[in-house]
């Protein structure tokens, strides 16, 4: 009833319930679908602006380092505006953000626009969950929400990097950000129309906010993001920039987690939710997932170092993970009905990252098929969904209500800003070493007694003549074309070998989740139509 009962301060009374779901899921589009830097389009931006491809990397991951940022504020916030206010103030926001990333050609402007976009994306998701938690799930249940809210978030995701790549392909690299300001234009006039109770904030509650420990700890993370994305551009510790940054990590984490537990007032974060084992557990299991959700980093490699393909084709690949992450999601809400032991809900989906990863261990080679690489891509997509779910409701386990938030805020600082910033530069740096080692070992059987050699450069220079080349530059081509050759070689030995690397962890990685978590006493798993909280 309770629910019920709040469900109108959100839309005007003449609002029919499909169209309050109609209009939630379409300012939830463009909520899930904004970011200050595109990953599908970042060869463009970088070339544009004439920087680094880790410069739009470090913008990328800003933004999630922000939205993490925003979850210990939202309490501050929530209690001086309505639903109305605060989504049509950072839907705003997020427009003269995206504005200023269109527009400007520095990319420090963009790394700290991003973060602020992430910043307000938390506060809008927030009250957009509100909204559709009793249209989506009516039983009011966190196990038949996830089942239903992650696959419509994870979907769009994927979605965002096609775009991109398709609107730099097809137009440049700013048309996207103009994409993103027309629909964040339509959504706030769909706000002002549909929902109601829009008023002005009572007060500013900025003197409640520990402004101090906001910094400290948007400092440390931004550092971690910083190490892991320039450390192979910059020479890891050969540069004074991270060695500084590397440096004032654990001082600025010490005095973040000192203040938290000395100040006499509110803490900026409940530390207190580390205290609880499940959702520690989470935290860790929820960095495992994504390094090895990872593996997409050497597909793309695949694609586009071996296969020959454009970076359009390597983020179309992100599309055969919706199927997968559909079908989690009808998989996780039909065995939550059941109430299955949460231990093969994480079995299953690191099951799936293992079985992916095995396959493209198998299919990696220089004469491969871009086809191969569909069923992974699924597999992904489902596991990726399952460990969402389930994950999201295991960690909650113990939890006090006015925990969430900070648990929050723990599961997203470690899956979505810092895990997959470490786990891409340890494949850059780890695809970078291994392919510099291979070329030097395959090159050092290249000469005039390997046949395979010597038929491949007799052959571009025969042609190259034909072709009315000069006797330099027909050798030239003979030896540029053994050189790709051993290069495409040496990719494929290393995507290879680190995919088996990883193969050995999943299956490291599955055997703790056995021996772990049926150790305990299986955890209660309430069945869809009680309230699990």
């Amino acid at each position: 009833m309770a629910q019920s009962a709040a469900t109108p301060q959100h839309f005007r009374e003449w609002v029919p319930t499909w169209l309050k779901a109609v209009v939630a899921l379409f300012v939830l589009f463009p909520v899930m679908l904004i970011n200050g830097a595109y990953t599908g389009s970042s060869v463009d931006i970088s070339g544009f602006l004439g920087v680094w491809s880790e410069d739009i990397n470090m913008a990328y991951f800003a933004a999630s380092a922000g939205m993490a940022m925003a979850y210990p504020v939202i309490p501050i916030v929530k209690p001086v505006a309505t639903t109305k206010t605060i989504i049509l103030t950072v839907l705003f926001a997020q427009l003269i953000l995206s504005l200023v990333c269109a527009t400007t050609s520095y990319v420090e402007i963009i790394i700290v626009a991003s973060f602020f976009i992430g910043y307000f994306k938390a506060f809008s998701l927030m009250e957009i969950i509100l909204i559709i938690t009793p249209i989506v799930a009516p039983s009011g249940t966190r196990n038949e929400f996830y089942s239903k809210f992650y696959p419509i978030t994870l979907t769009i995701g994927q979605l965002s990097l096609v775009l991109t790549a398709e609107f730099a392909y097809s137009y440049q690299w700013q048309y996207m950000y103009y994409f993103m300001i027309v629909l964040l234009l339509i959504a706030m006039l769909l706000v002002v129309i549909f929902m109601a109770f829009g008023r002005k904030l009572i007060r500013l509650p900025y003197k409640e906010v520990d402004w101090y420990s906001f910094f400290q700890a948007s400092c440390v993370m931004m550092a971690i993001i910083y190490v892991c994305t320039y450390g192979k551009t910059n020479d890891w510790f050969a540069s004074k920039n991270i060695l500084y940054a590397s440096i004032s990590i654990p001082i600025l984490g010490w005095m973040f987690i000192r203040r938290q537990l000395m100040t006499d007032k509110r803490p900026f974060v409940d530390m207190s939710v580390l205290k609880n084992r499940n959702s520690v557990v989470v935290f860790l299991f929820s960095f495992l997932m994504m390094f090895m959700a990872s593996f997409t980093t050497l597909s793309s490699a695949y694609v586009t170092s071996v296969l020959r393909l454009d970076a359009t084709k390597s983020n179309e690949l992100f599309l055969y993970m919706i199927p997968g992450i559909i079908l989690g999601g009808f998989i996780c809400y039909y065995l939550y009905r059941w109430a299955i032991r949460m231990a093969w809900l994480m079995f299953i989906g690191f099951a799936c990252f293992s079985l992916a990863i095995g396959l493209l261990y198998f299919n990696v080679q220089p004469t491969g098929m871009y086809e191969d690489l569909y069923l992974p891509m699924f597999l992904k997509g489902l596991g990726m969904l399952v460990l969402f779910v389930a994950m999201g409701v295991y960690s909650i386990q113990g939890l006090e209500p006015q925990q969430l938030i900070y648990n929050a805020f723990f599961l997203i600082c470690a899956r979505s800003a810092l895990a997959p910033a470490v786990a891409s530069g340890v494949m850059a740096n780890w695809l970078y070493r291994a392919q510099q080692k291979n070329i030097m070992v395959l090159s050092e059987s290249v000469d005039s007694l390997n046949p395979a050699a010597t038929s491949l450069y007799n052959q571009t220079y025969t042609s190259s003549l034909a072709q009315g080349l000069s006797i330099e530059d027909a050798k030239m081509m003979a030896a540029n074309a053994i050189y790709s050759k051993v290069q495409i070689q040496a990719v494929t030995v290393s995507i290879k070998e680190i995919l088996g690397y990883m193969l050995i962890a999943g299956i490291i990685i599955l055997v703790v989740i056995l021996l772990y978590f049926f150790k305990y006493r299986a955890v209660r798993l309430v069945k869809v139509g009680q309230d699990l909280t």
